[in-house]
């Protein structure tokens, strides 16, 4: 609640003409709008750019946003709805291993690159297996487990009942669940093997 009420006092000042207070809007969402997007869509470029077209049509609409409603779910709608024209455009291409995760990884000891590499893989099967969700339940799925939303307010940036949100998140559980469950024991048996190879040394 109390990020809310400052949420309300910013957009007060940028309807009076304070540019930066939009500023601390951006600054305090960017991160949780960038990780929507990019588990909607699979492309960390791309879910920065519409991020960025997220906050600016936001910022565009301040006038006609109806403060009952919190910003931060009016700002999820946007980039959902972002999202949806952007997968309709354009066919989603899956890399088993981006570019920005090899450079990110420790280049410490052989061994510990190995395991790295097999943890990356893993977090990369989960966001492909979440992508390959229909997209109802990808998006119930990414903001009531990955951003923590409630049922209620899911269903307030979705536009459906909290019952079907629900209903979708379960079965958005039960589909990975089923897609998961081999891509995680080949994990495991390649974990452990590499581990023992490693030992040998």
């Amino acid at each position: 609640m109390a990020e809310a009420r400052g949420d309300t006092l910013l957009i007060r000042k940028c309807l009076d003409g304070d540019v930066s207070a939009y500023s601390e809007l951006v600054d305090r969402y960017s991160a949780r709008i960038v990780n929507l997007a990019y588990m909607m869509i699979g492309n960390r470029h791309d879910a920065e750019d519409i991020a960025q077209e997220g906050f600016i049509r936001a910022y565009r609409g301040l006038g006609k946003f109806q403060q009952k409603a919190k910003f931060s779910s009016w700002l999820y709608q946007i980039t959902l709805n972002l999202c949806k024209d952007y997968l309709k455009a354009k066919a989603r291409t899956v890399k088993s291993l981006d570019d920005e995760q090899l450079m990110a990884m420790d280049p410490g000891t052989p061994e510990h690159a190995s395991r790295r590499l097999l943890e990356n893989e893993l977090s990369e099967i989960m966001r492909v297996s979440i992508g390959k969700l229909p997209v109802p339940y990808r998006e119930t799925f990414v903001l009531r487990h990955l951003q923590g939303l409630d049922y209620d307010e899911v269903s307030s940036i979705t536009g459906v009942p909290a019952d079907t949100v629900r209903v979708r998140a379960y079965r958005a559980r039960e589909l990975l669940r089923q897609s998961l469950s081999p891509n995680v024991d080949t994990f495991w048996r390649e974990k452990a093997a590499k581990e023992k190879d490693g030992s040998k040394v």
